[in-house]
């Protein structure tokens, strides 16, 4: 399941910009690294939010893998 959410370029600085999503009441920090060539403010973008099971799966099994190297010592 995906959820898509429609936000919009408040401000950019040096590292970070702000999106205000179109509810007016959340803002979301990025690195502004994360933002398309040739964004800028004011601009509006499509945020798409997914479950990534297969990273799930990934991170579940280096978790377990650092407990047991801790656990050896």
């Amino acid at each position: 399941m995906k959820k898509e959410l429609i936000g919009s370029i408040d401000r950019i600085t040096e590292q970070t910009a702000y999106i205000i999503l179109n509810d007016d009441e959340h803002e979301l920090q990025f690195p502004v690294e994360l933002l398309p060539e040739g964004a800028d403010e004011g601009m509006a973008f499509t945020l798409t939010i997914e479950r990534n099971e297969a990273e799930e799966q990934k991170l579940a099994e280096d978790i377990a893998a650092l407990r047991k190297s801790l656990e050896e010592g």
